[in-house]
């Protein structure tokens, strides 16, 4: 594999040592966690030698790093134009395009990469997470035992293999895989958080409160294991999420979000989009619509037909980012959403809210919001988790998963109240998680 300076035999006098210690210097401020300051490196070099294979496929790392992911690739397949063979940046093309969602150019790229280089155990585990989003699970969990027989310290393969495992519904053995990982790496979050997940599931709770206390005293002030903590207990519950936590996790979540929910069979954004499709029939590009809690905005290619004007808003900008990269919003904004709809009197035709007022409890001021964001005859259509009566005395439960579920009955009110119709209550199952599939309500609400 190149060294990034194999195209770049120059003599002294045309500059090649130069740009040799000028690469070396960009690859340690990049190992550094400063890709910016190795972005104005790479691209020096570029100017003096535009073929320079290094500096092509690391700047297009660096740039991926830096939220300009079309930019990266784009850089790293000249890279690959170069030197063909190069097993490194094929890999990092792979987890570009992976992380943008292209799967199956990722197989590809991680497929060639592995053919150059069959026991590299990070393409292992990235060609893993590719076949996990791809429900053939058998095979990622033998990528990862793969990667885990090469480096059996390979926290990030046993965190997989924990994933993977829980979705084929082998739960213990998937609890087993976290806890080695934490094992050897006491401070990773995104383990905590599914390993206590899974121990809720299991109906373990005391473990589930000692995981989530664990993560806590670890990371203190962490908004995410706070609120995990408040759902396991049941104590102290407050009436959402608040906007610390949602804005925290999704930031943290947005580069593998649209990855991570093919893997849960995720149908919200779909249920949404059909009801839409129902309701207004022939697309007329004449509503003004907002998709409230956009996140990356899955639903918004085909919430686009209908619109004059889109937009999106969400408490996360690297949620937004991804939004953006879409082109299809006509604004994004970062902003809560109640509060952006009670500044927005008689502005739309149409809300939307995929999977967004399960971090809400108390329905009443985001349904006060939409009847002062709607115009007259204008629709919400929104998605809820599901409880039952029993475990819900307040009309709303704050479950361990750490978002709300509501009754029929509390969501009826919460609409009557504000002076909205209810116009449709679909019984719908949203994803499928922990081995469970997840029941959900796909409302229809009216503006009179």
């Amino acid at each position: 594999m190149s060294d990034g300076r194999a195209d770049q035999s120059t003599s002294d006098e045309d500059g090649g040592v130069e740009i040799g210690d000028a690469f070396a210097l960009a690859l340690q401020l990049h190992q550094a966690q400063r890709p910016e300051h190795a972005a104005q490196i790479y691209s020096r070099i570029l100017e003096v030698a535009p073929d320079h294979a290094g500096a092509l496929h690391h700047l297009g790392v660096a740039l991926h790093q830096l939220g300009r992911s079309v930019d990266g690739a784009r850089l790293i397949e000249r890279a690959l134009t170069i030197e063909p063979s190069n097993a490194s940046a094929l890999a990092n093309l792979g987890n570009v395009l992976k992380e943008r969602g292209n799967l199956d150019g990722a197989e590809a790229c991680y497929q060639r990469a592995l053919s150059l280089e069959p026991n590299d155990a990070a393409t292992l585990n990235n060609l893993g997470t590719v076949c996990r989003a791809k429900r053939r699970l058998e095979e990622a969990a033998a990528l990862y035992r793969r990667a885990l027989a090469l480096e059996p310290e390979r926290v990030d393969a046993h965190h997989n293999l924990g994933n993977a495992l829980v979705l084929l519904g082998r739960l213990e053995e998937g609890l087993d895989e976290f806890q080695r990982a934490i094992r050897l790496l006491p401070y990773g979050i995104d383990t905590y958080r599914c390993m206590g997940l899974l121990l809720c599931s299991l109906g373990r709770m005391e473990e589930a409160m000692a995981t989530f206390r664990k993560w806590a005293e670890i990371h203190p002030h962490d908004p995410e294991a706070e609120h995990f903590l408040l759902a396991c207990t049941g104590q102290n519950v407050p009436p959402r999420a608040s906007d610390d936590y949602v804005r925290t996790t999704f930031d943290r979540f947005a580069a593998s979000f649209d990855r991570v929910l093919e893997t849960l069979e995720y149908q919200a954004p779909d249920i949404v989009a059909g009801i839409v499709e129902q309701l207004l029939g022939a697309s007329q590009a004449s509503l003004d619509v907002l998709d409230a809690g956009c996140g990356t905005g899955l639903v918004a290619p085909r919430l686009r037909p209908f619109a004059r004007k889109l937009v999106g808003i969400d408490l996360s900008p690297r949620m937004l980012a991804a939004a953006a990269e879409r082109k299809v919003y006509d604004e994004l904004a970062v902003v809560e959403l109640t509060k952006y709809l009670q500044a927005s009197a008689a502005s739309f035709d149409l809300v939307v809210s995929v999977d967004t007022l399960v971090y809400f409890g108390d329905l009443a001021p985001v349904a006060q919001g939409l009847a002062t964001a709607l115009r007259s005859g204008g629709l919400a259509v929104f998605t809820l988790e599901l409880a039952a009566g029993e475990a819900a005395p307040r009309g709303y439960v704050l479950n361990p998963n750490g978002r709300y579920a509501h009754t029929v009955a509390y969501l009826r009110q919460a609409l009557a109240e504000a002076g909205l119709e209810e116009r449709e209550l679909r019984d719908v199952e949203l994803r499928f998680e922990a081995g469970k599939r997840v029941k959900g309500l796909a409302a229809v609400a009216r503006r009179p």
